[in-house]
């Protein structure tokens, strides 16, 4: 048998971790990882990614490792980081590489010029308007109208996303986002059709092979925290048959749109009474979903991704489900604190369809606050249907509680977490 060639994998801090790469893809081919001198998130995991494979680094430009890459000459390159899509693309194409191309990454990286080329091509149907300055907001809410949300063209995790009801409040907080980003997108706001106790939106999980397009799963969602927080999903989506052959038409029509070829994609769609409404299509694995794909049919997305990255021809067809699996994370107070202790995690794992428990922040960090989605920990579950997933959810939840001390204050306040999104305006706004 013909050795594999190496497989580059462009690392950062995204939807796979170095072990988690390591596992799915060592036994496919040999690792090269590429980084970027000075990452708060790369560099100190030096040593054990340079156990796993060759690492190449780089410190300013990609085109520096470019020789070096050629030198290995890997059958195909590959990232699970959204800030390292750029780079990615740039390297495949010095390499001769299947990927996204350098305009695809723009669309994907910049929410602005996405939501023009989905309009475009009759995958979008929402109004938006570019901010760069305040003084352009009055005419940007004339086009847009109110209620919009606001969110920053480059950025992922909900960072600085919020709902925009009255003018002069919104440019107000437009003039003191734009002390800190370079740019602004006004867009029209999406209601949400009736959908509790579930999330109004839902994800689509695929993977284009040759310029085809598979569509792996219909990803469920919990409902958001104010503003626009995540706080879980589930396989499956909880949707009707007719609803959710729109979702993946409508996803289908987004990825070709987008000019997108091969690998992962990862595109977030709003229910609403008119119909399924694209949010944005990112362009690479989504966050936890691999976990959700392995315990839900044995699917590793990750390898999937190589497999294709490789060239080889990858046809996925749809998982099927036989009981729901979830995962749900505790959201950190959007105001500074610190988190001080964490009580109950022996008595949650113990509970009833909780299949795992990690904790994402130590007691003793301090929490920055903001507007964005800060997971303290993934709560990992299953059930035989929805109605039991809630019911293991809730359970589990009521086991667990958090310590935090505001920043400024010298008293630390307790939390139950089922309580967490309504502990009133000084905390969480429900």
């Amino acid at each position: 048998m013909t050795p594999a060639l190496p497989l580059v994998v462009v690392y950062d801090r995204g939807a796979a971790d170095a072990g988690e790469i390591a596992r799915s893809l060592a036994a496919v081919a040999p690792l090269v990882f590429v980084t970027r001198h000075g990452s708060g998130h790369a560099e100190p995991l030096l040593p054990l990614l340079r156990d796993l494979g060759e690492v190449v680094t780089f410190r300013h430009t990609p085109e520096e490792v470019a020789g070096r890459l050629k030198e290995i000459g890997p059958g195909g390159i590959t990232t699970f980081s959204e800030s390292m899509l750029g780079v990615t693309a740039g390297l495949a194409a010095g390499l001769g590489l299947p990927g996204h191309s350098r305009d695809t990454v723009r669309l994907l990286t910049d929410k602005f010029l996405q939501r023009q080329r989905l309009n475009e091509t009759g995958a979008g149907g929402v109004t938006g308007q570019l901010l760069t300055r305040p003084g352009e907001w009055p005419g940007a809410v004339r086009h847009v109208g109110l209620p919009a949300v606001v969110k920053p063209v480059r950025g992922e995790g909900s960072r600085n996303t919020y709902r925009v009801d009255d003018a002069t409040e919104g440019l107000a907080l437009v003039t003191g986002l734009l002390a800190t980003e370079p740019a602004l997108v006004l867009e029209q706001f999406l209601a949400g059709r009736a959908s509790a106790p579930y999330g109004d939106y839902v994800s689509v999980e695929s993977i284009s092979c040759r310029g085809v397009v598979s569509h792996i799963a219909v990803t469920g969602k919990f409902p958001l925290l104010h503003p626009f927080r995540e706080t879980g999903q589930f396989w499956p989506a909880a949707l009707a048959e007719e609803e959710e052959r729109r979702v993946l038409g409508l996803a289908g029509k987004a990825i070709a749109s987008l000019g997108i070829t091969t690998g992962l994609t990862h595109t977030e769609i709003k229910l609403t009474d008119a119909g399924p409404r694209v949010i944005e299509v990112n362009g690479r694995l989504g966050g936890y979903v691999n976990d959700l794909s392995l315990r839900s049919a044995g699917l590793d997305l990750v390898r999937l991704a190589g497999q294709v990255a490789l060239g080889e021809a990858v046809v996925a067809p749809p998982v099927t489900h036989g009981r729901v699996v979830f995962q749900y994370s505790n959201q950190a107070p959007p105001h500074p604190c610190r988190l001080d202790a964490v009580t109950g995690r022996r008595q949650l794992r113990d509970t009833t369809g909780i299949t795992g428990y990690r904790a994402l922040v130590r007691p003793g960090t301090c929490v920055e606050g903001g507007a964005m989605t800060r997971d303290l920990d993934l709560i990992l579950g299953e059930a035989r249907d929805h109605a039991g997933m809630f019911a293991v959810r809730d359970e589990a939840l009521r086991r667990l509680s958090f310590t935090f001390t505001p920043a400024g204050s010298p008293t630390p306040v307790e939390v139950a977490a089922p309580r967490l999104p309504s502990l009133g305006a000084s905390w969480v706004q429900a």
